[in-house]
């Protein structure tokens, strides 16, 4: 009885393969992009207000299947919000000063606008919807 070999094209597509599927799990959203620096945390589901500067963005962990948000503040109560993760193949974000940064494959964002600064990412960050009653910041719906 004969045993099976590989044919030289399958065994040449053995590495390749594998160095694939370690690249495509390094890419996972659990992996959260943040490094040192971590957002602010909802524990309750919702933040202070003054817990996010005026004139500034701020990520926020708000918990729940897409918890990251990017809270961009003008003055006073003027507040907008955008998703946390990347565009381009859904990498969470890690905020650096005016850019968030992608640390799977380079995307760039602008920190007040979400807008693409350096691709691979072509859309903007999608908004998310937030509410602010009584001084406190919570994700709507």
């Amino acid at each position: 009885m004969e045993r099976p070999c590989l044919s030289r094209r399958h065994t040449l597509l053995l590495p390749a393969s594998a160095a694939a599927l370690g690249g495509l799990a390094a890419c996972g959203p659990q992996d959260e992009g943040f490094g040192t620096a971590a957002p602010v945390r909802a524990d309750d589901g919702s933040i202070s207000l003054d817990d996010v500067p005026e004139n500034a963005s701020t990520l926020v962990n708000f918990g729940g299947e897409q918890p990251f948000v990017l809270l961009v503040r003008g003055a006073g109560d003027d507040l907008a919000a955008y998703s946390g993760y990347c565009t381009h193949n859904g990498c969470a974000l890690a905020q650096k000063e005016a850019e968030l940064d992608c640390p799977c494959h380079g995307s760039k964002f602008d920190a007040a606008t979400g807008e693409v600064l350096v691709g691979p990412a072509t859309r903007q960050l999608p908004e998310v919807s937030v509410v602010v009653e009584g001084g406190l910041v919570r994700r709507d719906g």
